[in-house]
C-alpha cells in the first residue's frame, strides 16, 4: 500500500467542520476506501475519561498507557506527537481526513466557512472545495461549493485532487521555496507528491518521527556508512531495505 492521500477539513469554531468530517468520512467508507482522522483542538483538555484505569494510571504518574479489547485499542500519551507522526500511527490507511490544523499547508483544504466573510480568510493556495453548511455560502471564487448534504460530489472532489502528506520541512529539496507551494504546483498538476523528500529519495532519515531533508550526497554517504558496516555482520551481507532506530539517551 502507498501513502495515504490526505484532506484537511478546516474552519473558524462552530463552523460545522465534524459534520463535514462526518459525512466525507462514511462517503469514503462507503466507496470501499479505509479511512483514518485526526483532530485538532487548541484547548489544553484531559484526552482519557476521568475515572477510568488509563486515567487513574496516568495520574498515578505514568507517561504513557494503553488499553486493549478484542477489536479497538486506545494509547494516551503525556506529550505532544507532531501530525506526521500521528499520520504514520494511523496504520495501514487510504485516506486521512484532518480536522481543525487550520494554519497547514502540507494538505490539500477543504474549507467550511460560516459566511462569505470567512472564504478568503481561510484560503492560502492549496484549497480544493468550500462547503456550505447552512446556505451562506453562495460563492468562493474560483473553489467548487458543495452543498454539505451532498457527500458524494465531495467525495468525488478527494478523490479526484487529495494528495500524500507533504514532509513539511520547507527544504527547498523538491525545487519549491515552501510545501505550500509545493502543494499549489501539485493541484495545478505541474509536479506530483512523490518529489517530496519524504517520498522521493532513496534514503529517508526520521528523527523523533520528523523527516529530516537529505540532498543525494547527504543520503548517500550516510548510506553507504552503514552498508560498509552491515558487510561486517553475519547475515546482513547482501541486504535490499535497511531500517535504524535507537534511542538517544542524555549520556550518549
Amino acid at each position: 500500500m502507498g501513502a495515504p492521500r490526505v484532506v484537511a477539513v478546516v474552519g473558524f469554531k462552530a463552523a460545522g467542520k465534524t459534520r463535514v468530517v462526518e459525512a466525507l468520512v462514511a462517503e469514503l467508507t462507503r466507496r470501499g476506501h479505509r479511512v483514518g482522522t485526526l483532530k485538532h483542538t487548541a484547548e489544553d483538555m484531559p484526552l482519557d475519561k476521568e475515572g477510568t484505569d488509563t486515567y487513574r494510571h496516568a495520574e498515578a504518574g505514568a507517561v504513557s498507557s494503553a488499553i486493549l479489547s478484542d477489536n479497538r485499542t486506545a494509547i494516551f500519551l503525556r506529550r505532544a506527537m507532531n501530525l506526521q507522526r500521528a499520520a504514520d500511527a494511523l496504520g495501514e490507511v487510504d485516506f486521512i481526513v484532518l480536522e481543525g490544523f487550520k494554519t497547514i499547508d502540507v494538505a490539500p483544504r477543504i474549507i467550511v466557512p460560516r459566511g462569505a466573510e470567512e472564504v478568503s480568510k481561510l484560503r492560502i493556495g492549496v484549497e480544493i472545495a468550500s462547503v456550505d453548511v447552512d446556505g451562506k455560502v453562495p460563492e468562493a471564487g474560483d473553489l467548487p461549493v458543495v452543498p454539505v448534504g451532498d457527500p458524494g460530489g465531495l467525495a468525488d472532489i478527494v478523490e479526484a485532487r487529495a494528495y500524500p502528506l507533504l514532509a513539511g520541512l520547507n527544504c527547498k529539496a523538491c525545487g519549491f521555496k515552501t510545501c505550500g507551494e509545493m502543494g499549489v504546483a501539485i493541484l495545478a498538476g505541474e509536479t506530483e507528491a512523490a518529489k517530496c523528500v519524504k517520498y522521493g529519495g532513496k534514503v529517508v532519515l526520521r528523527v523523533d518521527g520528523s523527516v529530516v531533508a537529505l540532498n543525494k550526497f547527504t543520503g548517500s554517504a550516510l548510506a553507504n556508512v552503514i552498508l560498509g558496516f552491515l558487510k561486517t555482520l553475519k547475515g546482513s551481507e547482501s541486504p535490499h531495505r535497511v531500517e535504524l532506530e535507537f534511542e538517544v539517551r542524555g549520556d550518549a
